[in-house]
C-alpha cells in the first residue's frame, strides 16, 4: 500500500521547524500533566446529569427551530449555549429592530 504524502500545513511546519532547531523541549511533570488533561477530558465527556428545564413555549420553538439549522439535538443546544455561558464564551447580541 502506497502512502500518500500530504503537505504540511503552517502550524505543522512550525512544529518541524522548532523540533529541528531543539526549541522543544519536554515539561518536568509529564506525567502529572498527562492525567490532569486526561481527567478534565474525562469530567468534560462525562454527560450523567440529567435537568429538568421549563420554559415558555415560545423560546421552545425558537431552540428547537435554531437547532434544526445547525443539524444537532435540541438538548444539546441548550448544553452548549449553558456552557458558552459558564466558561465567558457566550457574546450578547442586541437586536434593535425589534
Amino acid at each position: 500500500m502506497r502512502k500518500s504524502k500530504q503537505a504540511a500545513n503552517k502550524e505543522e511546519q512550525d512544529i518541524l521547524s522548532a523540533l529541528e532547531e531543539n526549541l522543544l523541549h519536554s515539561i518536568p511533570s509529564v506525567k502529572q500533566e498527562i492525567e490532569r488533561y486526561q481527567g478534565i477530558a474525562r469530567a468534560h465527556g462525562n454527560k450523567n446529569r440529567r435537568v429538568s428545564l421549563r420554559m415558555t413555549e415560545w423560546d421552545f420553538l425558537r431552540i428547537q427551530e435554531q437547532a434544526l439549522r445547525e443539524g444537532l439535538p435540541y438538548q444539546s443546544l441548550l448544553s452548549s449555549i449553558i456552557h458558552k455561558y459558564l466558561t465567558g464564551q457566550l457574546a450578547e447580541l442586541r437586536n434593535v429592530s425589534r
